[in-house]
């Protein structure tokens, strides 16, 4: 995966995680709560105070684990048998038997509000992410298009000296990259309108004959051929390899 998508995916990742934690650490204040003041804990009262839908009590592995860890300490204080701090540490709940009724609503209120701001940022993120995604395809389309409105064209090197011997040459793009390494007479498939780079130790390139859109000329010790878009119909280019005396 290119680095730029990572990039821009990772803070919808670390806002992801953020909602996770943020709708973990508010049921779990909520189920403290509610078990320091004597509540009953049903799914139902539990949605209404935290704002977390049954669906994430139900089929979140760790929330399921933690209400019914809840729900068991609530039914056994209900039943006034005594609450070990073993299993407080095991059902990872914090139970406050100081804090007061008002002390409790602003906590909820707190939690409420982080959660709102982590659900913000997330939707900002993925209006962002939409975006560039949306500026990738049309990017994306548009090459296509380019591409498919590209002739085929073939490159066919003819060497004019076969009393030389051995005839090796290559042939780069304009970025680069190396699109072919040939050993004597051969034919190139899938060339598209741009510039190559041909390169042959001791021997010249030119066209076999004159092509309007089509042009060889010698930079350095290398020949950049450069094919326009002047070129709109299926075109093989002859190209020679002379010995240079």
């Amino acid at each position: 995966m290119p680095k730029d998508h990572e990039r821009n995916t990772s803070p919808m990742l670390e806002a992801r995680q953020k909602i996770i934690q943020e709708k973990y650490n508010t049921l779990k204040t909520v189920l403290e709560d509610m078990i320091h003041n004597d509540e009953q804990i049903t799914a139902p009262r539990v949605c209404e105070l935290s704002g977390l839908s049954k669906s994430y009590l139900y089929h979140n592995e760790k929330a399921k684990k933690l209400f019914d860890e809840a729900k068991a300490l609530a039914e056994k204080k209900a039943s006034r048998s005594y609450i070990s701090s073993y299993d407080l540490e095991r059902a990872d709940l914090d139970i406050n038997p100081h804090m007061r009724h008002d002390d409790m609503l602003l906590q909820y209120e707190e939690m409420k509000r982080k959660l709102y701001e982590t659900y913000m940022i997330s939707f900002q993120l993925l209006k962002e992410e939409n975006n560039r995604l949306k500026k990738a395809i049309k990017a994306s389309r548009k090459k296509i298009k380019y591409l498919e409105s590209i002739p085929k064209i073939k490159l066919h090197i003819i060497p004019n000296c076969l009393n030389r011997g051995f005839l090796s040459y290559s042939i780069t793009t304009s970025k680069g990259k190396r699109l072919y390494n040939g050993i004597g007479e051969d034919t190139i498939k899938g060339i598209i309108w741009g510039t190559y780079t041909l390169f042959a130790r001791h021997f010249s390139f030119e066209l076999a004959t004159p092509i309007d859109g089509v042009t060889i000329e010698k930079k350095d010790n290398t020949y950049l051929l450069t094919i326009t878009d002047k070129i709109k119909k299926e075109l093989t280019i002859d190209i020679l390899m002379n010995v240079i005396d």
